[in-house]
């Protein structure tokens, strides 16, 4: 079995080297990031011995697939960079992802189990003397980081962008330099304990703020992590500045902080030891550390993701099935999943006082977290008479714009002593 090296140098010098060509020749130039997103479960569930494999023939697959030897490149534990050159049109691409996609997602046999194959693949077009080498990557990255979410394949969006390019090389370029100068914010909204009216715990807000005083969106910061490999990184970032203001306001009275996780993270085998360290390192109570995870998080690694879960329960953190409603969970899975809380998600919250089936769904989601021992918690109240609603639902925690906006630590805390409860 030859398993293909990492070599993510002699691919950039192979797509430079194409790019020049392409000028030279006023040719496009094509590129397919293809990620193998089921290699972490194949690992897990049948051994390293079988994932080796899956890598050996899908380099093999797509060496048959190029017309030139020096296209195709592993460029990352589960991902695969694919060099296009010479079209003469940018549909061009879309057959050569469908051609991908085909011969990469045959189902496997693996003792006597069969074991379907998925793969992402992000797309990147560029006319000649338009597109860099930076560029292409950059937006192809962006493609695939698009996909990943459950997006499509948008060409006009990742093709022939010169200057959309140019500024995502930019942004990601700044985010490389507030990551590693520790210039995020975390701003910090109160969630509203419903029995008690008291605001007992906080949500953590990533905020990235430009020099021109521009904010990047919260989404954009977590597009751009996944797209550069920095999301393990931010959200160690998150964790210890969370967990080290948590600590600071536990001295004068008793608050518990809910930290997003990525879901690209859900499943990382060192999610685990990241968390219990920095609970360790800051002294705090597992239980008053809450992880929201989105609901579709575990579902592309059903098993390391739901083993990480169970880990982080044992543990005593207390876990949060975040967006509840937008997803495509099942109950036949959603029973399994160790979590304490199950959060309402703000579409239904908003449009409940006018729409009675969203209101329905509003109470089923109540009910549904109350039939697995979970408290609900509905985001985006705005008003008097969407918070009387809940209540009558029995809702258990609110959080929205009606209390106060996410907001930085000191003036959070300000609006602490302000708050006299419901």
């Amino acid at each position: 079995m030859n398993v293909p090296e990492i070599n993510r140098s002699q691919f950039l010098v192979s797509l430079d080297q194409y790019v020049e060509q392409g000028k030279e020749n006023g040719t496009l130039l094509g590129l397919l990031l293809i990620d193998i997103g089921n290699l972490t479960q194949i690992n897990h569930r049948f051994g390293y011995d079988q994932g080796d494999l899956l890598i050996s023939e899908a380099s093999g697959k797509l060496q048959d697939v190029s017309k030139f030897s020096d296209t195709v490149f592993r460029v990352g534990s589960h991902q695969f960079g694919f060099i296009l050159p010479g079209l003469t049109s940018p549909g061009f691409i879309a057959l050569a992802v469908n051609k991908v996609t085909l011969v990469l997602e045959q189902d496997r046999l693996i003792d006597e189990e069969t074991v379907p194959n998925k793969v992402n693949v992000g797309i990147a077009v560029g006319k000649p003397g338009e597109v860099d080498t930076l560029s292409i990557l950059s937006m192809a990255e962006a493609s695939l980081a698009h996909i990943r979410r459950g997006g499509d394949h948008q060409l006009e969006k990742f093709s022939d962008q010169r200057h959309s390019a140019k500024q995502d090389f930019q942004l990601e370029k700044l985010f490389r330099e507030t990551l590693h100068d520790n210039n995020f914010q975390l701003y910090y909204q109160p969630k509203i304990n419903l029995a008690t009216g008291l605001a007992d715990h906080a949500e953590a807000v990533l905020r990235w703020q430009l020099s021109n005083g521009e904010f990047v969106s919260p989404e954009r910061a977590v597009e751009l992590a996944e797209a550069l490999g920095s999301s393990y990184l931010l959200t160690k970032w998150i964790l210890h500045t969370a967990f080290r203001q948590l600590k600071s306001w536990q001295k004068h009275s008793e608050m518990s902080m809910a930290i997003n996780v990525q879901a690209e993270l859900v499943s990382n085998p060192n999610l685990l030891a990241l968390i219990e360290d920095s609970i360790t390192i800051w002294g705090l109570e597992e239980s008053s550390i809450t992880l929201e995870i989105t609901e579709t998080a575990v579902i592309d690694d059903k098993e390391s993701g739901f083993q990480n879960l169970t880990h982080l329960k044992n543990l005593g953190v207390e876990l949060s099935i975040d967006d509840f409603g937008t997803g495509y969970s099942s109950m036949a899975y959603f029973k399994h999943i160790p979590a304490s809380e199950l959060k309402i998600d703000q579409y239904f919250v908003k449009s409940m006082k006018d729409d009675l089936l969203d209101r329905e769904l509003v109470r089923i989601m109540i009910d549904t977290a109350h039939l697995f021992d979970m408290r609900a918690v509905a985001e985006g109240v705005e008003d008097q008479e969407s918070l009387d609603l809940l209540q009558e639902m029995g809702c258990d925690y609110v959080q929205g714009y009606f209390f106060t906006r996410p907001l930085p630590a000191a003036e959070f805390e300000q609006w602490q002593k302000t708050w006299s409860g419901l």
